[in-house]
């Protein structure tokens, strides 16, 4: 599905990191999640988007790290940039820059003997062929901010879920706060 391609653009979008990130090209410095939460937020140890693909579903999601005293106010924050995504269309110039990131990732990856092995295997149970590079870069590059927005409106459309560990969960917001975090 379309939908696969701007997943990937959406969590590049988002990115993300860990406070003790290097910056240099492709490290995501630029992504919403680095600038907008990492940078504004010095308490937060790690914030990241992930997608996990899967036959006829998916997952996007945003793993984060804070200490305990914190962890209610990391999942306002973390819950409030995932509503963002069907509220408020991404910019040109920032749908533009995941686009390009997530070409320049792939194709550097693709370096790998044992990246680019498992990436024809995924291309092949996934699309039951391997695309080429430049039928790749144009699915990239025919991602549109209202791909990105039609995602974040179904997306936001159901109550969100949570998961959390470590020690001291008390400041963590109950499941029935976190599934009234919804657009209204």
């Amino acid at each position: 599905s379309k939908d696969l391609i701007a997943l990937c653009v959406l969590q590049t979008l988002l990115g993300g990191g860990d406070s003790f990130s290097a910056g240099g090209p492709g490290k995501g410095m630029y992504s919403r999640l680095y600038r907008e939460v990492l940078n504004r937020h010095y308490w937060v140890e790690a914030c990241e988007a992930f997608v996990s693909v899967h036959d006829n579903e998916g997952l996007l999601g945003i793993v984060g790290a804070a200490p305990p005293q914190y962890a209610g106010h990391l999942t306002e924050v973390l819950a409030a940039h995932l509503l963002r995504l069907g509220q408020e269309p991404v910019s040109r110039e920032e749908l533009a820059r995941a686009k390009n990131m997530l070409k320049v990732n792939v194709l550097t990856q693709l370096e790998s003997r044992l990246v680019l092995f498992e990436d024809v295997a995924r291309q092949v149970a996934t699309f039951g062929r391997r695309q080429t590079l430049r039928e790749m870069t144009e699915l990239v590059d025919a991602v549109t901010e209202e791909d990105i927005a039609r995602i974040g409106r179904f997306m936001c459309s159901a109550p969100p879920s949570i998961a959390s560990h470590g020690e001291d969960l008390s400041k963590v917001p109950n499941v029935e706060t976190v599934r009234g975090w919804r657009l209204k």
